[in-house]
């Protein structure tokens, strides 16, 4: 079971912000990742209220987003965070 939280956003300028609670886990990052492909319209990931982020669980994330058609961003990461996800080719990170 995820101690991942999801809470959905809609945007004035279109798309949609998922504010992240809890932890990312490699649970979480499942779960996320499938919710990403649910919303199929461009997403930005609002990482600054997680409690706990494991860089297993990002990489997992970072993986399954190279492979999505839907634009995503990422807010609220702090440096190293950031630096895994552009390892794995993810630009879209601040």
């Amino acid at each position: 079971m995820s101690q991942l939280s999801i809470e959905p956003e809609l945007l004035e300028g279109g798309g949609i912000r998922l504010r992240l609670g809890g932890v990312l886990d490699g649970n979480g990052a499942a779960l996320l990742r499938n919710k990403i492909n649910e919303v199929g319209q461009p997403v930005t990931v609002d990482f600054s209220r997680l409690q706990r982020l494991s860089d297993f669980g990002l990489g997992l994330l970072a993986m399954g987003v190279a492979e999505m058609r839907n634009e995503v961003q990422f807010t609220g990461l702090g440096h190293h965070a950031q630096r895994i996800l552009r390892a794995f080719g993810v630009a879209n990170a601040a």
